[in-house]
């Protein structure tokens, strides 16, 4: 607990009257005295009350860079039956957050922004909620025992690599096989489930029945990324360097793979190969 100014400006008013009044005898500023010392006591009861029975639980993005922004889901929970909280501050020491719920009875949600300067796990460690309710004479506070933890990925940075430029000169194969983004193979009737974009109006009108638009299919090589092989001197460097390669060759449909160390990730466009690979990376000493 701790007492803000106006805290400190009412004991000394309160003490103030107790001394006027016993060396007075006045029965007015006893009364006035008592009134004061009630609310005191009243700001004492109610503020403890407040702050009880409240958790904290935070939910994180699947992505997190270094020198990124990303939006953490703070939830608090008031766990109290009967009484609401008023103006619970929560706190986040460790990356300098601080957010105000006014009102709430059971539970309260807020987006907050958080911008990690290193890759790596990184915790919450000193939770805090607070509280100036009532009358804002103390701020209450209360401790979270709980831990939260999360993996922040390098951050991504663009680097001329000699494979990624050997990967740009050979583009990609195409194949016969049937798709939508290659050159048109043929004119076909229409089956259900084509998006509108492919049916050929000009076959349609002429046969009165829909037509649709084959093209052959692009066929992406997986590219495998080999950590030691990638001359760069800087270890942050080359780890941000393939964080960039990963997610815009993942990006473009390009089955990604990767040595590093004694580890080796088979190609792949799965989402959880893509963390696979991001955390390797985030945890690579």
């Amino acid at each position: 607990m701790k007492l803000t100014k106006a805290g400190w400006l009412y004991i000394v008013v309160t003490l103030a009257l107790g001394v006027a009044s016993v060396n007075t005898g006045n029965n007015l500023l006893y009364l006035i005295t008592s009134a004061f010392l009630s609310f005191m006591l009243l700001a004492g009861v109610f503020g403890k009350r407040n702050v009880e029975a409240l958790d904290v639980e935070i939910s994180f993005p699947e992505e997190i860079y270094a020198n990124k922004e990303a939006f953490i889901n703070v939830k608090i929970i008031n766990k109290k039956k009967f009484f609401p909280a008023f103006l619970i501050r929560i706190l986040i020491k460790d990356f300098d957050i601080s957010y105000l719920f006014p009102y709430f009875e059971r539970e309260a949600n807020s987006i907050l922004k958080i911008k990690p300067n290193k890759r790596g796990i990184q915790t919450f460690k000193e939770i805090y909620i607070a509280s100036v309710f009532p009358f804002n004479f103390f701020i209450r506070w209360k401790k979270i025992n709980k831990i939260f933890s999360f993996t922040v990925f390098p951050e991504p940075k663009i680097c001329e690599f000699l494979f990624y430029q050997d990967r740009k000169n050979k583009g990609e194969m195409e194949t016969n096989k049937s798709g939508w983004e290659g050159d048109l193979l043929s004119i076909k009737d229409y089956i259900e489930g084509t998006p509108v974009k492919y049916i050929h109006w000009k076959a349609t009108a002429k046969t009165d029945k829909l037509k649709v638009k084959e093209f052959s299919e692009f066929k992406n090589q997986p590219m495998i990324i080999d950590f030691e092989k990638i001359n760069l001197p800087e270890k942050e460097l080359k780890l941000s360097c393939i964080t960039y390669l990963i997610l815009e060759m993942m990006k473009k449909g390009v089955p990604i793979g990767l040595k590093i160390k004694d580890k080796f990730y088979k190609p792949s466009l799965s989402y959880n190969h893509k963390i696979a690979l991001l955390t390797e990376l985030a945890l690579y000493e």
